[in-house]
């Protein structure tokens, strides 16, 4: 796996990846444009949890609840 989806990258997720990798945002996205395994599956998590959470809440929207 490797970083080349960085146009998905959004504001503040190398803050949240430094907190899950338990290191500075700078740290972070260092370690994440190295290709570093951990960083880079800790980054997809972080988009996928994003896109899935964003579709949840607009469905939610929808059904009105």
């Amino acid at each position: 796996m490797e970083n080349k989806e960085k146009e998905k990258i959004n504001y503040g997720d190398y803050q949240l990846l430094g907190e899950l990798l338990s290191a500075s945002s700078d740290a972070a996205r260092k370690r994440y444009k190295r290709n570093e395994s951990e960083a880079v599956k800790a980054m997809y998590m972080i988009q996928e949890n994003r896109k899935q959470f964003i579709e949840s809440y607009r469905k939610s929207l929808q059904s009105g609840h």
